[in-house]
Formats: C-alpha cells, sequence, structure tokens
C-alpha cells in the first residue's frame, strides 16, 4: 500500500501522474476519517495539486495558482486561481457552498 508520503511526493515531482488518484482513493479507504470528528483537520489554507473536478481551470497546471480555502464548520470554501509568480494583480475567486454527503466521503460542492 501506498503512503501519505508517497502521495506528497508524487505530487510534488509528477503532479499529472495517473496513479494520483488511485493512491488517493486507498488512503482515503484505508484512512478512519469521520467528519464529524475530524472537520476541524480540514479547516485553513491549502494548494490544490490534484482534483477530482472535470472543469479544465481546476486541473493542476506549473502556471497557475490554485489556492483553496475551507471552513468546513461553516459549509463555505474558497477556489482561488491565478498566474504562478503574479502577487495579487490578477485572479480570480470561486465562491463555494460545501454540501455535507456522509461521514466518509466529506462533501461535495453546490
Amino acid at each position: 500500500m501506498e503512503s501519505e508520503d508517497d502521495l506528497l511526493n508524487l505530487l510534488l515531482k509528477s503532479p499529472n501522474s495517473e496513479s494520483i488518484q488511485t493512491i488517493a482513493e486507498q488512503l482515503e479507504i484505508d484512512n478512519n476519517f469521520s467528519f464529524s470528528k475530524d472537520r476541524n483537520d480540514l479547516q485553513g489554507f491549502w494548494e490544490l495539486r490534484c482534483s477530482s473536478s472535470n472543469s479544465p481551470f481546476l486541473k493542476y497546471s506549473p502556471l497557475i495558482d490554485n489556492l483553496q480555502i475551507l471552513d468546513p464548520l461553516n459549509l463555505n470554501g474558497l477556489n482561488l486561481l491565478k498566474p504562478r509568480g503574479i502577487k495579487s494583480i490578477i485572479g480570480t475567486g470561486i465562491l463555494i457552498r460545501l454540501n455535507y454527503i456522509n461521514e466518509k466521503k466529506n462533501w461535495g460542492q453546490i
């Protein structure tokens, strides 16, 4: 079984690898995460290196910073997309309302 460290190394070295989804899904199955007891661990500011979204602008690109701010307690989030290397001159934000699905699957976007 692949470990979290293996997944993180793959995300850093080969962010477009087709193995990422398989490893992430296995880690999700193996993890005993429960939204009701662990949701505080999800709160914060994250750089997205992979996404299950079909939207092309949410796929990883070395030219774009894809940042996500999560507030799981209030079921809110924000995706911030901007060209990498440019300070705060240009970018776009996508506000999301999170929809709780179940204890294991966490949420989807509305």
